[in-house]
């Protein structure tokens, strides 16, 4: 038989007996139903879990801490400290051994000078604005996404001690000929206007300076104070995940380091030990799928280090243990339904007992009965599938509708809703492939029946 009069026989013998196809195929349509709705459940925790770290921070940066790490280490002022001995030492050689690894996209250091401290004054030195300053490898801050209000980023022909400022950076001037209300603050006054800062970090010009921490046995300065010219090349947008980007400015790692050594010479201070330990550095994985295998490989060089993707697997086990917990409760049901279609099934060879005779006694081959009967099981279990697709998109789209601002808000801490069901297309597939497969499993046992059944025997069946 073409498999097209199969198919065409199998939907004559399913509509004949309407209500015990559909009461059979209702089962499925539950099953189906359930367990979408269910996985979709854990899968939409999943998305809002990963939502939630990403509003925290990059999924795909690693932190490195080396906060008192070892290796000897030249301090801001020149004096040599030691830590623990046998500590690895986390310098350019080791960041650029960092950058090879397979899915490293950059590794840079955010180096940080306390000792002298670095500030930024107007030409006129009338306002004056503390620094919270980082030296960072040129390519960095784009690649690790901080995003440009204005300007650029830093680029190959800069000019000398170019800066790039975080978005509230400027409001950090306070005006030196004042002694109240000397600073402006970036938020809304009565009016609901946020007044501007004294100094346009793009236009103004401004100098780089150092104040000399040298003293006398007096306690007077004895010291010379570091000035260079600075020229602001970008302001970066404010960010909840780099921080950073709000009130800091960046430079030029190696034009930092060359101020310091610069002001050492100016006052005299002799280095015993250039090589520096950084404390802290970011690298960058190409992706998340990457993070995992960097961050072993960070550990085995000895160093502390930390990412998202900590939280991120844990609260993927998390979520995929919740899935396994509903789609096992679901499961049951589609079990249950089932064992229906093989009931169905029997029923329907004990019925049709005289008719699988007359296909023998006519010449039917016994692959053709098999067949029949198994796609008449995998049909009820492919539109009972069907069927319950359809009514899962429905009770997804009415959970994110009715709860999912409720969810939004208590959950997600924001207004405009949360999505608690998220049906993929890969599960939608999953669960007609799996319901046909039910189908057609749970009736290969009453298909061999009907092909076991004597041709004489079952044509004196009545």
């Amino acid at each position: 038989m073409r498999i097209f009069d199969i198919l065409a026989f199998c939907w004559r013998n399913l509509t004949r007996r309407k209500l015990r196809t559909a009461l059979t195929a209702f089962g499925v349509v539950i099953g189906v139903c359930a367990i979408l709705v269910m996985i979709s459940i854990g899968i939409g925790l999943s998305q809002f879990y990963d939502q939630m770290l990403a509003s925290w921070g990059d999924l795909t940066v690693i932190n490195i801490y080396n906060w008192g790490g070892g290796g000897a280490v030249i301090s801001m002022n020149g004096s040599t400290s030691s830590s623990s001995s046998g500590s690895p030492v986390l310098d350019d050689a080791k960041i650029a051994e960092i950058q090879a690894l397979p899915g490293v996209e950059i590794a840079t250091p955010f180096y940080q000078v306390w000792d002298p401290s670095f500030q930024i004054k107007t030409r006129d030195g009338r306002y004056v604005a503390s620094s919270n300053l980082y030296g960072v490898y040129p390519e960095a801050l784009e690649k690790l996404g901080y995003k440009l209000k204005e300007g650029q980023y830093f680029h190959e022909g800069d000019k000398e001690y170019s800066l790039i400022a975080g978005e509230q950076f400027a409001y950090r001037f306070r005006d030196t000929k004042k002694k109240r209300n000397n600073y402006r603050e970036p938020y809304p006054d009565a009016s609901g206007n946020i007044p501007d800062p004294f100094v346009d970090l793009m236009k103004d010009r401004l100098i780089l300076f150092a104040p000399s921490n040298q003293y006398d046995s007096q306690g007077n300065p004895k010291g010379k104070d570091l000035e260079v010219k600075a020229t602001f090349i970008g302001v970066l947008e404010k960010s909840d995940q780099n921080y950073e980007a709000t009130n800091s400015v960046f430079m030029d790692i190696n034009e930092l380091k060359a101020l310091v050594q610069k002001y050492n010479k100016l006052n005299g201070i002799k280095k015993t030990n250039t090589k520096i330990n950084y404390e802290d550095v970011r690298v960058k994985c190409v992706d998340v799928d990457s993070v995992q295998a960097v961050q072993d490989a960070i550990k085995a060089m000895g160093f502390e280090c930390y990412s998202m993707n900590d939280s991120r697997e844990m609260m993927q086990e998390q979520a995929l243990m919740i899935q396994m917990v509903l789609g096992g409760l679901a499961a049951i049901s589609l079990f249950v339904a089932a064992i229906g279609i093989a009931n169905t099934m029997v029923m329907s060879i004990y019925e049709r007992t005289r008719e699988i005779g007359v296909m023998k006694v006519i010449g039917a081959e016994i692959k053709d009965i098999r067949v029949l009967f198994l796609m008449e099981a995998g049909m009820i279990g492919l539109i009972g599938g069907v069927v319950g697709v359809i009514l899962s998109y429905a009770a997804s789209y009415a959970l994110n509708t009715l709860a999912g601002d409720v969810f939004g808000q208590q959950m997600m801490g924001q207004s405009g809703g949360g999505t608690i069901s998220v049906i993929p297309l890969w599960l939608v597939l999953f669960a007609l492939a799996f319901s046909l497969l039910i189908g057609v499993i749970f009736g290969f046992l009453p298909a061999n029946r009907a092909v076991k059944i004597s041709a004489l025997e079952a044509i004196k069946h009545e």
